[in-house]
C-alpha cells in the first residue's frame, strides 16, 4: 500500500501579496510559577519602600551637591571704596581730590553673595615721592579676600598738582549767630588768643587774612559771656597749632537817638486859663537820647510845656521844657524859646435894630 504524499506547501508569490494571512490559534502563555512572581513583586517592593530615610537622604546630598558644583562659577559685583592719602611735609596737593573709586571683584558666588566691597579699608595712594601728573591705581592695592580679584577701577587715574606748603599768621574774626534781646546790642566781641598760625598751600594762603570761629549764638542775650569756639580753616588751610579759643562777648542796652517832630506845645500853669494865652510857633521838635527801652517808653508819656507866671499878661518868650521825661534821657528841643501872647478877647456883637 502506497503512502500518501504530504501536501506540498504554496509558496508565497505574487497573488498571495496583500492577502490576509491564515487564521492561527491563540497561543497560551506559559504561566509563572507562583514563588517566581511573588519573589519579583517583593523585590520591587524592597527597592521603593525599604530605607526611606537614608535614600531621602541621599537624593538631598545628591540635588545640594548638583547645585553646589552648577552655581559656584565666577561673578562680579561693584561697589565704592574709599581712598586716603599719604601727603608730603613739603608740598600740598591743590588739584581735586578723588575720595572714593568704584571697581569690580570677580570670584566665587558663594563668597561674593556673602561679602560686599565697603568691607574693604581705605586704598591709601602714598604721594611722598610724587610728582605733578597722573597718578594710576592698581589691582594689587586693593586688599581681597583669597580667591577674589579686581577686574575694574573706575576712575583708573588720579591727577596730581602740588603747591609749597608754607605758613602763616592770620587774626581771628569771632562767627556770631543771632540777635540779642530787644533793647540789647552786641557792644565788643574779642578772641583769645587774637591771632593763629595757618598751614598750607602758597598760593591758598598768599591772600588770606583771617580765619572765623565756629558759630557762636548770641540770640536772646542780655549780658555779657565767654565761651570756647574753634578755628575753622578753608580747604587745603590747616591751623599749625591749637584751634581751641575762647570767644569774649561783650552785650550792653541799645543807644539810640530819636527824633520826635511837630509835637505841641501846651501851656502848663496853676492857675492860668491855656485859652487865654496863645503860642507861637505851636509845635517843637524833640530829639531824645538814650537807651532803646527808656526812649521807648519815654516817647509815649513826654509833653512840651510853657508855664508862664501867673498875672503877666504882656506878649513875651518863655523856654520850652518837656515833661513826663524819664531820668537818663538826654533831650534837646527846636526851638528852645517860644513866644506867647495873650488872647484878645472877641469884639461883642452889634446889638439887633429896634
Amino acid at each position: 500500500m502506497s503512502t500518501p504524499t504530504p501536501p506540498r506547501k504554496r509558496p508565497d508569490t505574487i497573488g498571495n501579496l496583500g492577502r490576509t494571512p491564515a487564521r492561527k490559534d491563540p497561543v497560551t502563555p506559559p504561566v509563572d510559577p507562583p514563588q517566581e512572581r511573588y519573589g519579583i513583586r517583593k523585590f520591587i517592593h524592597g527597592a521603593m519602600f525599604e530605607n526611606l530615610g537614608l535614600k531621602f537622604l541621599s537624593m538631598v546630598l545628591a540635588i545640594t551637591v548638583f547645585l553646589l558644583v552648577n552655581t559656584d562659577r565666577d561673578r562680579e559685583i561693584s561697589g565704592d571704596v574709599g581712598v586716603s592719602y599719604t601727603m608730603p611735609d613739603d608740598k600740598v596737593l591743590v588739584s581735586g581730590r578723588v575720595d572714593n573709586v568704584r571697581i569690580t571683584v570677580k570670584g566665587p558666588w558663594q563668597r561674593l553673595r556673602t561679602w560686599s566691597p565697603r568691607e574693604l579699608e581705605n586704598v591709601n595712594v602714598d604721594l611722598r615721592r610724587a610728582q605733578s601728573g597722573d597718578f594710576y591705581l592698581t589691582p594689587d592695592m586693593f586688599e581681597l579676600p583669597s580667591g577674589m580679584r579686581v577686574t575694574s577701577i573706575t576712575p583708573r587715574t588720579i591727577r596730581l598738582e602740588f603747591d609749597r606748603r608754607v605758613d602763616k599768621t592770620v587774626e581771628i574774626a569771632p562767627y556770631l549767630v543771632g540777635r540779642p534781646l530787644h533793647g540789647y546790642v552786641v557792644s565788643e566781641v574779642k578772641s583769645m588768643p587774637t591771632t593763629i598760625r595757618v598751614r598750607g598751600a602758597e598760593r591758598a594762603l598768599k591772600s588770606l587774612t583771617s580765619v572765623r570761629t565756629q558759630e557762636v549764638s548770641v540770640d536772646g542775650r542780655t549780658e555779657a559771656f565767654a565761651t570756647d569756639s574753634k578755628v575753622l580753616t578753608p580747604d587745603d588751610v590747616e591751623a599749625a597749632e591749637s584751634a581751641q579759643i575762647l570767644v569774649q562777648i561783650q552785650i550792653e542796652e541799645e543807644l539810640v537817638t530819636r527824633k520826635l517832630p511837630g509835637l505841641p506845645v501846651r501851656i502848663a500853669m496853676d492857675g492860668v486859663d491855656p485859652t487865654r494865652w496863645q503860642v507861637s510857633p505851636a509845635q517843637v521838635d524833640v530829639v531824645l537820647t538814650g537807651t532803646l527801652l527808656a526812649v521807648e517808653k519815654a516817647k509815649a508819656a513826654l509833653t512840651p510845656v510853657v508855664k508862664p507866671s501867673a498875672g503877666d499878661t504882656r506878649p513875651r518868650e518863655v523856654a520850652v521844657s518837656v515833661e513826663g521825661l524819664p531820668p537818663g534821657i538826654g533831650v534837646k528841643i527846636s526851638p528852645e524859646r517860644v513866644k506867647i501872647s495873650p488872647v484878645k478877647p472877641a469884639a461883642p456883637a452889634p446889638a439887633p435894630p429896634p
